[in-house]
């Protein structure tokens, strides 16, 4: 089976204007515990993502941890 795509997109204005998609890979079939990692989404005080899948097998999201760091200023 070919490689399974994670998508996610985000908007700073409540969903007018989106980002462009950004992909990463799933891993193979039976590639159990594969973490999809995104970096370098810049800074924003109000954000909404959307997430999409490739892949026709049934998938559940069971959990999202967002790291966040304060700059001072």
């Amino acid at each position: 089976m070919s490689d399974r795509k994670v998508q996610i997109s985000y908007s700073d204005d409540g969903g007018r204007n989106w980002s462009n998609w950004r992909e990463r890979s799933l891993g193979e079939l039976g590639e159990y515990g594969k973490r999809v990692r995104f970096w370098r989404l810049g800074r924003f005080r109000n954000r909404i993502y959307r997430i999409r899948v490739s892949s026709p097998i049934k998938r559940d999201l069971l959990g999202g941890v967002v790291n966040i760091q304060v700059t001072p200023g």
